[in-house]
């Protein structure tokens, strides 16, 4: 299956950030969505979580543990079989 933009629903798009953003709060500036096929024919969603530029190591420490599971829960059964890569982007000013 290639997964394209209508692949992803508003409210699951809502549940992922929502996710997202309370995993890092105050810290990010936007949730985007990038969908794409590895080399094996597989498809993944990458999740690009844009911080703000006042984000430290400190914002991160232990934030991303178990955060890939909230994700693929948050996209709910009909994306079971796509793996997120979650991936913070610098924002900048």
């Amino acid at each position: 299956m290639q997964l394209t933009d209508a692949a992803l629903s508003a409210a699951t798009r809502d549940s992922i950030s929502d996710v997202v953003r309370a995993r890092f709060p105050g810290k990010v500036r936007d949730v985007r969505f990038r969908f794409d096929v590895d080399n094996m024919g597989d498809d993944i969603l990458t999740i690009e979580i844009h911080m703000s530029p006042d984000t430290t190591a400190d914002d991160f420490r232990g934030r991303f543990i178990g955060l890939t599971e909230l994700v693929r829960k948050a996209m709910g059964d009909d994306l079971r079989d796509v793996f997120p890569f979650i991936r913070p982007m610098e924002a900048h000013a």
